[in-house]
């Protein structure tokens, strides 16, 4: 369902004065994943893992390289990856001082299969009241903020998930309560998912997938029964650990 072949993005002097980055190069990331499964992208901070991610999502052009949906290319079709492809991380661009539902307004009608009465649903599976659509985004606790997105992102169905360190900043009892959340929707919706975290725990039990960055390179990509084969019936915090060890 999604393929990425070659890819290749380096930080131009233009691009550093846009984004405030240092120089970095994300080299020769291959890899691909079914519908209805989900990828634990692993690296340590500086790995490249939101790089890739906006260029799985269109945001940035890669030098060289695809990035493909069903055989799609998505830089081709912005409008396309738009509406198949939904994120989720800290950085989401919610009005603060507006409601939910005006947000929903605003930005609902970005998608083309955007439906108010299906995040209503979300929302209500999620724990919300009626009254809450009504509240100001600010006023949401984090764990209310990323289950709202949750619920966001589901209503325009997506064919994949982008997940940027959704449990950062959460307390325990939220972190298990969206990750049972986002299992079960996994499971119900099909969803394929591409999931960064540096709480590797929250991954163990549910990658499918797994994609080792580090420094720009990809240092390994296999699914979890080969992981098991090469290394055992360990964390992925372990392999992570092991691997960048190895590499240095």
């Amino acid at each position: 369902m999604l393929e990425v072949t070659g890819l290749h993005y380096t930080y131009n002097e233009k691009k550093k004065r846009k984004t405030n980055e240092t120089s970095f190069c994300l080299e020769n990331i291959s890899f691909c994943l079914e519908k209805g499964y989900m990828l634990a992208l692993l690296g340590l901070n500086g790995a490249g893992k939101s790089t890739l991610l906006n260029l799985i999502m269109g945001m940035y052009k890669p030098d060289s390289g695809s990035v493909c949906l069903h055989g799609e290319e998505v830089s081709a079709d912005m409008g396309s990856a738009l509406n198949r492809i939904a994120c989720i991380s800290d950085r989401m661009g919610f009005l603060k001082y507006h409601t939910l539902e005006e947000n929903v307004d605003l930005f609902g009608i970005l998608y083309d299969n955007f439906q108010q009465e299906k995040w209503r649903g979300y929302m209500e599976d999620f724990g919300f009241k009626q009254y809450d659509e009504r509240r100001c985004y600010d006023e949401l606790s984090t764990g209310q903020k990323r289950k709202f997105q949750l619920a966001f992102a589901l209503s325009h169905e997506p064919e994949l998930l982008l997940l940027d360190e959704p449990t950062a900043n959460l307390d325990p009892h939220a972190r298990l309560e969206w990750m049972e959340l986002l299992e079960k929707q996994i499971s119900e919706e099909k969803l394929s998912v591409v999931m960064s975290t540096h709480i590797t725990s929250d991954l163990d039990e549910l990658a499918d997938y797994i994609l080792v960055l580090d420094r720009g390179r990809q240092l390994a990509f296999m699914d979890r029964e080969e992981m098991v084969d090469l290394y055992g019936e360990i964390e992925l915090s372990e392999l992570l650990s092991r691997l960048v060890r190895k590499e240095l």
